[in-house]
This record gives C-alpha cells, sequence and structure tokens, in this order.
C-alpha cells in the first residue's frame, strides 16, 4: 500500500551536483535538466515546482547546500 500522504500526488525528481559545480536535475521519466555552476537550491527547487515535481533526493555538496 502506498501512504500518498508522502508522495504528494507529484512526481519524483532528483538533483545531482557534479565535481565541476554543475547540478542535474533528474525528471520522474528520464528528463535531464542542467544547471550551471553557482545556482542556488532555491532557483532549483522554484524550477522543479514549476514542473510539478518535487525533490525525491539530493546529491549534493555542501557547500551548495550552505548557499540556500
Amino acid at each position: 500500500m502506498v501512504d500518498f500522504r508522502l508522495l504528494n500526488g507529484k512526481p519524483r525528481a532528483t538533483v545531482i551536483q557534479r565535481f565541476d559545480g554543475t547540478v542535474l536535475l533528474l525528471g520522474p521519466k528520464g528528463e535531464r535538466i542542467q544547471f550551471e555552476d553557482g545556482v542556488t537550491l532555491h532557483q532549483i527547487q522554484a524550477e522543479v515546482e514549476k514542473l510539478g515535481w518535487v525533490i525525491g533526493v539530493e546529491y549534493l555538496h555542501k557547500e551548495r547546500e550552505a548557499r540556500a
């Protein structure tokens, strides 16, 4: 049984920060959106919200988390 309170009815996305500082957003059906170095977590969250997704998993360096 699925607990929809956890899913919130929205597709999940994964955020991955690469070693060069760029960020890759992987959408629920394999969609890929790339962000340049210097993007903030707030900007990424705004884009995810605009697409109707939620961030399910984040792989971010501590430095980026501190910028948010």
